[in-house]
């Protein structure tokens, strides 16, 4: 699949996956190697997946938060009250979570 002459050597990627290349702290780098290592047998691309899937559910949090606060008319004493209780929640399940697992790719011998 060709979008320009530029493209025309690139291959398209399957799945729903695009390919990006960013600049980051050697700190923040070196931080997602290490969890990629730890939890997803070093791949990179999940370990960057799994933040950008808890920017959405953090996102969601909030946009809850402020919907039932304009429904039950809260204080912001009592959405940040919320807030705390949903994040002691979430490490806990996190203390017991097992750690997902990457299945591996068996290449035909």
């Amino acid at each position: 699949m060709t979008t320009s002459k530029t493209s025309a050597t690139k291959t398209a990627r399957a799945g729903r996956t695009r390919k990006v290349s960013v600049s980051l702290d050697a700190t923040d780098l070196l931080t997602l190697r290490e969890r990629a290592d730890r939890v997803y047998a070093g791949n990179l691309s999940a370990a960057i997946a799994e933040g950008a899937r808890r920017i959405r559910e953090e996102a969601g949090r909030e946009a809850l938060a402020a919907w039932i606060a304009e429904e039950v008319h809260a204080s912001p004493a009592d959405r940040d009250a919320v807030r705390e209780e949903w994040r002691a929640t979430r490490e806990e399940w996190q203390a017991v979570r097992p750690a997902p697992t990457r299945a591996r790719r068996r290449r035909p011998a």
